[in-house]
């Protein structure tokens, strides 16, 4: 126990920056430990992003050990510090002379734990004389970790954001015998969201939930009969039953498991976790027996769960085959098929990137943790960029982190848009790796998706409309949040750092097509007549259905496009070639219109409300027409040109790239084809 000497040389030390709210002896874990409550001072708590109390521990046993950290653990979970204090940091003392060797050496094999500052008592005695000795020591324990570089399954509540909804209808759905799958990119998150919907259930006490990781070999080399046999074992293990025991020979195993669901006792249900099912289905990369293993395991679960609502399942995975797919090939007849016992039994959810709410959440408070304050600007790129993907985001932050480290910069410090603009090309190298594992699955499950986000990449997105008509044409890479194509609007990536990725790594291929489709003369200027020619009928369409119907119109008639002019618009081979065609498109499509619209093309609320997707295909050839034909522009004017740039060409001058200003023309082109069909589609 703490004596008034000990209490009062450590209030003294800490009052400069913090204040004593609340403090008690403890026994805790057969340990003695003391507890005190401390509430920071507005200058401590903006400089570590402190916004509760923080629990600081005083240990006087002379060698640490472990229960020190358990009962440290149970302390925060019980009352008044639940929910009181910061989640993810403790301080601790102890006159043990290798205390920061042994708290780093338990926070390494423990790194979800919250964080334990190791305080010792050269340094509570430097605090009561020199002032910031303790802030010092703070940064030097705190800004040194690195919490965005977590690349494991999270298995507490400790770091976990976003995903509440999607954890709540699992649970919801759980508890009405109703089962669920969660399917998604690599490193979403995914058994994350399991182990979540674990704890929530194991918490609330009426759902006991068994857990099986399918890829492990025990699990996807078993047999139909063995796993069954383990899935009785947990069951006796959860409930304190007996069932193995009655498996034998000339028993039915899953007669044995039907017995013990139903004795599973009232008030009390039953949920099987499956996570990563690919290896347990006839998709398995590794073990070819599930082929017909899958059908006899799911067709003897679901006959189970139709005689019992005690039992429900969750599985897991990338591909989504094993629950939408209604026939697999049967194993055992050729040219034959088997019914998919798993096909619409379940309440199908994918796993996307976290929303921009969550995000900033997540980012602000870890960054904080770090010294590494980023501005809401640098979070809405950070989002825009990666889509809200978790992994690639955190990962994004962490080169922040590293690169503020190598140049041994001061903390705390603002990460602002330009810092994170600054090094965008280096972080994208480091994240390349990542990339390609989050789209390696799209490209061998679903090779016809892949091309198709190959040919986004490569900026096609008339042939990537056109190729997409219908929902199944992209369902995956649709669902998986790779690709968005809302209705009435342009195809876009939602994950730019993979249309980049794409690029680099399929530059060859992307190229032998270009060359195919566009290499010769002929070929383009028959490109460029059909483009034209669609675009002019097109606008007069959408001009003339919009006047009939009393909506909103760009133009007072059709005979103010001069279709047969536009039509007659130059090839671009050269920049020379880029000037004409630039003045000729917006002087037939976008001056007709500035004419007639109060405010123009660029200032017009009601065409950018009621046609967005032509307003934006329109101001990306002023913002080219404007930056070719024009003297000097503004600032305004230049920032509009640099998005188009960085859209079209990742920012590289048009001069620069290969075969450019004819690829700026397609652009341009295919933009205002695709907008305009978006906007006919919306009629």
């Amino acid at each position: 126990m703490i004596s008034d000497v000990e209490r009062q040389w450590f209030i003294n030390a800490l009052a400069r920056h913090f204040t004593v709210t609340w403090e008690r002896d403890r026994r805790v874990v057969n340990t003695d430990i003391y507890v005190a409550l401390l509430r920071p001072a507005a200058r401590i708590s903006q400089t570590f992003g402190f916004e509760k109390e923080i629990p600081f521990f005083l240990s006087f046993y002379p060698t640490l050990q472990a229960r020190s950290m358990q009962a440290i653990e149970q302390i925060c979970r019980e009352q008044p510090l639940a929910g009181r204090i910061d989640p993810t940091v403790a301080f601790f003392y102890s006159p043990d002379p290798k205390l920061h060797e042994w708290v780093a050496q338990y926070q390494s094999e423990n790194p979800e734990n919250r964080i334990i500052v190791p305080v010792s008592k050269a340094s509570l005695d430097n605090a009561i004389d020199d002032a910031w000795s303790f802030v010092n020591d703070l940064k030097r324990n705190l800004f040194i970790r690195n919490l965005f570089d977590y690349k494991l399954p999270l298995k507490s509540d400790r770091y976990f954001y976003g995903r509440e909804d999607i954890v709540a209808a699992i649970c919801d759905n759980v508890r009405k015998s109703q089962n669920s799958g969660i399917f998604g990119l690599r490193k979403t998150g995914k058994t994350s969201v399991l182990l979540k919907v674990q704890r929530s259930l194991q918490k609330a006490k009426d759902v006991e939930t068994i857990f099986f990781d399918c890829k492990n070999r025990p699990i996807r080399r078993a047999s139909c009969d063995d796993l069954t046999a383990r899935i009785i074992q947990e069951i006796d293990k959860v409930f304190n039953k007996k069932y193995t025991q009655k498996i034998g020979e000339g028993i039915d195993v899953f007669d044995v498991l039907a017995d013990a669901v139903q004795s599973i006792p009232k008030k009390k249900k039953l949920c099987l976790i499956f996570d990563e099912i690919e290896y347990i289905s006839p998709i398995s990369p590794t073990d070819t027996h599930w082929v017909q293993d899958f059908i006899d395991f799911w067709q003897a679960l679901w006959t189970i769960q139709t005689q019992s609502e005690k039992i429900s399942y969750v599985v897991c995975g990338v591909n989504p085959t094993v629950c939408d797919v209604d026939r697999f090939e049967s194993s055992a007849v050729a040219g034959r098929t088997v019914q998919n016992p798993m096909f619409s039994i379940f309440n199908i959810h994918y796993l996307r990137g976290l929303e921009i709410d969550n995000l900033r959440n997540m980012i602000q408070f870890f960054g904080s943790r770090m010294g590494l304050f980023f501005s809401n600007e640098a979070i809405d790129y950070l989002f825009e960029q990666y889509g809200g993907h978790p992994l690639l985001t955190r990962l994004a932050c962490s080169f922040q982190h590293e690169l503020l480290e190598a140049q041994a910069g001061e903390r705390p410090v603002r990460i602002t848009l330009d810092d994170i603009m600054a090094c965008s090309k280096e972080r994208d190298a480091e994240l390349s790796a990542y990339c390609g594992h989050v789209v390696s699955e799209i490209a061998e499950l679903y090779p016809q998706e892949y091309e198709l986000l190959k040919i986004l990449a490569a900026g096609e997105v008339a042939d990537f409309s056109t190729l997409a008509s219908r929902n199944e044409d992209i369902r995956h890479i649709r669902d998986y949040g790779l690709v968005e194509v809302p209705s009435g609007a342009m195809p876009r990536f939602r994950i730019p750092v993979v249309k980049r990725y794409l690029q680099q790594t399929e530059r060859e291929a992307i190229l032998a097509d270009e060359e195919s489709r566009f290499g010769h003369k002929d070929q383009r200027v028959a490109w460029l007549k059909r483009r034209s020619k669609s675009i002019i009928e097109d606008l007069i369409l959408l001009n003339e259905e919009r006047m009939q119907n009393g909506l909103f119109a760009m133009y007072p008639s059709s005979t103010s496009l001069k279709g047969h002019q536009f039509v007659e618009v130059p090839l671009v081979e050269n920049e020379g070639d880029a000037i004409s065609f630039l003045v000729h498109a917006h002087k037939h499509l976008v001056e007709p219109a500035d004419k007639f619209l109060s405010g123009g093309v660029a200032k017009n609320a009601d065409f950018e409300s009621e046609l967005p997707s032509l307003r934006r295909s329109f101001m990306r050839l002023k913002a080219y027409r404007n930056k070719h034909c024009h003297i000097e522009l503004n600032e305004h004017t230049e920032k509009g040109y640099a998005s188009f740039l960085q859209e079209d060409f990742e920012g590289v001058p048009i001069s620069d790239v290969e075969g450019g200003w004819f690829k700026m023309q397609r652009r341009i082109m295919d933009n205002i084809h695709v907008a305009l069909q978006a906007e006919i589609a919306n009629l």
